[in-house]
């Protein structure tokens, strides 16, 4: 078993107590051309027992959403983390749902769990996760994860790696993303009513 599994109950305890801190909104930014948009943001790593220097650009999480315009669905989604991550542990990514306005300090994980990514390729700037259509391949007796239906769909990301050994969580507020995917569908691919289908 690897060191990097994730014990739900753990990771359970850790979204409640990063949930309670409160997360704002983060800032995507967006870049169209002919054949599509790349929708990124980047979010200063989560403490993690380990305070994050606000400086050091290695220290920021990096997510890129690549939209064809002719298909209006993902070429790819890209995860960024520091250039010193645990490659061999690779990237695991869960979504969590926060609970009822009477129980709102209760954050609860998406039902397909983690999932852990393989590093597609790391330098001095980054190690970076690229996942194709954005579709993560999950065990063969399971339907594939859709990435953008959980962008679209859940509260946050929560994004873990390892450096020297030790784990680092990022929580990533989703509700900015949704209303700029919104935005760019009505805006630079003409669709009316993105919300409908």
């Amino acid at each position: 078993m690897s060191r990097y599994t994730i014990s739900l109950a753990i990771l359970a305890a850790a979204l409640s107590s990063t949930a309670a801190l409160g997360q704002e909104a983060v800032k995507w930014e967006t870049n169209c051309a002919p054949q599509g948009c790349l929708l990124q943001t980047e979010v200063l790593r989560g403490e993690s027992g380990d305070p994050p220097d606000a400086s050091d650009f290695h220290e920021y999480v990096g997510v890129d959403v690549a939209l064809e315009r002719q298909t209006r669905k993902p070429a790819y989604f890209t995860f960024h983390v520091n250039p010193e991550a645990d490659r061999d542990q690779g990237v695991s990514i869960a979504f969590t749902k926060t609970g009822s306005k009477a129980d709102a300090a209760k954050v609860n994980l998406d039902s397909d769990g983690t999932s852990k990514l393989d590093v597609s390729d790391c330098d001095d700037k980054t190690c970076a996760v690229r996942v194709p259509l954005g579709l993560v391949k999950k065990t063969k007796d399971s339907r594939n994860l859709n990435l953008l239906e959980k962008f679209l769909k859940a509260d946050d990301l929560l994004v873990l790696y390892t450096k020297g050994g030790k784990q680092y969580r990022t929580m990533i507020p989703l509700s900015s993303f949704q209303t700029e995917y919104q935005r760019v569908l009505t805006a630079e691919f003409g669709v009316a009513n993105p919300g409908k289908k």
